[in-house]
């Protein structure tokens, strides 16, 4: 008896569909939609170089969640170890002009919508999914 692997209609197209469900999912984790479209990307790559570990345990859509959640982590730790600019010079006081503080807390960036709902040329099935993915994973 074989191994499942991806086959070649896993490669190309049958994983772009979950390509959607993944970008709002990665986007509620990362507050971004161009960290969220790199973080599926990466999310993508990552199965292909793996694709002979999938051993089919599992449903080919979760094993793309627990990579996602991997590569989401993997971006919000990057971010912690980067430089900032204040971390590059010396220490000096601070600018009077610079301390303004805004008075809403604007952390989030809108997302355009086709990114994350899935479209209406999808079949029930995919709605469903799309609708499933929305409440998020269920752990």
């Amino acid at each position: 008896m074989q191994s499942p692997v991806i086959s070649a209609q896993h490669a190309f197209g049958e994983l772009e569909t979950y390509r959607t469900e993944l970008t709002a999912y990665c986007y509620r984790m990362l507050a971004s939609p161009f960290d969220a479209e790199d973080a599926v990307q990466d999310t993508f790559v990552r199965a292909w170089r793996n694709r002979e570990q999938f051993a089919g345990r599992s449903a080919m859509r979760s094993w793309l969640y627990r990579i996602a959640t991997n590569v989401c982590l993997d971006m919000l730790k990057g971010k912690e170890r980067r430089a900032r600019p204040m971390d590059l010079g010396p220490s000096c006081e601070p600018i009077e002009a610079n301390l303004n503080i805004p008075t809403e807390i604007s952390w989030l960036e809108p997302v355009p919508l086709h990114l994350v709902a899935p479209s209406p040329s999808l079949s029930g099935r995919s709605r469903r999914c799309g609708r499933r993915s929305r409440r998020g994973p269920r752990w």
